[in-house]
């Protein structure tokens, strides 16, 4: 990229900055989350790898960043909709503890931690890394040099096997 276009962006970035985080924080619900998507932004600016001038940095900053959030608000959705099917696999609150439940609970771990054996390493790591470790998608996929739709599709992956054995185990 060159030194006047990245220079181009680089303005373009500074001045728009306020407005986006502001768009960002309304859309991601928080502070710190705007500004790791502004961070992302730029890191994706600096990285395009078009070497063309831009006609209109502003417009392309702007793009830029909106797509960023959009992407976020995306994967937060998806995060939301596999916690609640983990709460559906794991819980069920309307349920009294009693020595039959207990007993059924064990059955279903059982065949829960042998699902899990039977996953490939990789897949079964991330899950545990996620849902046991409380570690997110995007420092999962720092950690081991993957993408964060790559975390996503190992978990979602484990999670269709538990979905089937709990299926299996109700049935």
């Amino acid at each position: 990229m060159s030194e006047s276009r990245i220079g181009q962006l680089l303005e373009a970035f500074a001045s728009l900055r306020p407005r986006m985080e502001a768009l960002a924080r309304s859309r991601a619900g928080n502070r710190e989350a705007a500004e790791d998507l502004m961070q992302d932004t730029w890191i994706k600016l600096s990285l395009s790898a078009s070497g063309a001038a831009v006609e209109n940095p502003a417009g392309f900053v702007t793009a830029a960043a909106r797509n960023t959030v959009v992407d976020h608000v995306r994967k937060d959705r998806r995060r939301a909709e596999i916690d609640a099917e983990v709460q559906s696999l794991l819980w069920d609150a309307t349920d009294d503890i009693s020595p039959e439940r207990v007993v059924i609970g064990r059955e279903m771990l059982k065949m829960v931690e042998s699902a899990l054996d039977e996953m490939p390493e990789r897949s079964r790591r991330i899950f545990l890394m996620n849902r046991l470790g409380g570690i997110s998608h995007r420092q999962i996929a720092r950690q081991l040099g993957i993408s964060e739709e790559a975390v996503y599709y190992h978990i979602r992956r484990v999670l269709e096997r538990l979905a089937a054995v709990r299926d299996s185990f109700g049935g």
